[in-house]
């Protein structure tokens, strides 16, 4: 690990993606069309903002001491169950700026800032400051299936509202 995480800022919340074309809980789906208009639902590894009807994932925020900016955060998926195999993923950029579940490193990152706005919500940005968005799109890189996924550099950059669930939360190992 490349810095300790600072556990009395570190917590387990759930995104909601208030502001852009595709609002919505924070979760995993994706979707396809099936037959006569109806819709069938498929988890995946991308983070989306497609389903309304579920809650959104639990995240664990690991907090870190970044120079004199103060913390920013690494998120991994939280689950209490470590038999689950997306267990304690992290999430990260792919290269054409989706956001989604990838294997711990020894690193710690990547890094993400976490800003609240006069109103009280939550701006997500990376390290150089770019935000993070939603972007309707056909996953044709992977499954071919169809979400609103979260994507660096899509605008508008989204605004979340924040429902933290547990405060002082350590690393899950």
């Amino acid at each position: 690990m490349a810095e300790p995480y600072i556990i009395e800022h570190s917590f387990i919340a759930r995104l909601n993606v208030l502001n852009t074309k595709y609002p919505g809980p924070v979760g995993r789906w994706e979707y396809s069309p099936g037959y006569n208009g109806s819709v069938r639902w498929h988890q995946n590894t991308w983070l989306t903002t497609s389903r309304q009807d579920r809650d959104a994932l639990k995240l664990w925020f690991g907090a870190v001491e970044y120079g004199d900016e103060g913390h920013v955060y690494e998120v991994r998926l939280w689950s209490s169950n470590s038999a689950h195999p997306m267990y304690n993923q992290r999430v990260d950029i792919s290269t054409n700026g989706y956001l989604g579940f990838y294997e711990l490193t020894p690193i710690v990152g990547p890094l993400w800032r976490v800003a609240q706005t006069d109103d009280g919500k939550v701006r997500m940005t990376t390290l150089d400051g770019t935000g993070v968005g939603v972007r309707w799109d056909k996953a044709a890189w992977t499954t071919g299936r169809m979400g609103s996924y979260l994507c660096t550099g899509a605008g508008p950059s989204a605004l979340f509202d924040v429902e933290i669930l547990q405060m002082g939360v350590e690393e899950p190992l």
